[in-house]
């Protein structure tokens, strides 16, 4: 008797883990699909690169809370500018492969300063 019960509530988490995890997945896919791919596409439209290229850049940028509806501009050939939605701009600077080396953003250099921690 013990067993079945055991057994019946086993199932009735399971399912309920199912049912809960596939919300969680439904608003990470939606979050995905309505907010981070604009934002990569703005920084591939910037950087004139493939999606893979942007997507690396997207999250490194993402990583140091620049914020999602950032509009980013071609400054020179490694170097682009952004200004999010409150009017805050900044700077980065990327090598040959698209990795980050400078990111000034409202007058803090937030490489230097992860360093200096």
């Amino acid at each position: 008797m013990k067993e079945n019960i055991a057994l019946f509530l086993a199932i009735l988490y399971l399912i309920y883990r199912y049912k809960t995890y596939k919300n969680v997945n439904k608003i990470i896919e939606d979050r995905i699909e309505n907010v981070h791919k604009p934002f990569f596409k703005r920084v591939q439209d910037a950087l004139q690169c493939s999606e893979e290229a942007a997507e690396k850049v997207g999250l490194a940028l993402d990583k140091y809370f620049i914020p999602l509806e950032s509009k980013f501009y071609k400054v020179d050939d490694n170097t682009y500018s952004f200004v999010d939605a409150g009017g805050l701009q900044g700077t980065f600077s990327i090598d040959k492969n698209y990795k980050l080396l400078t990111l000034v953003y409202n007058d803090v250099d937030l490489l230097a300063l992860e360093q200096n921690l």
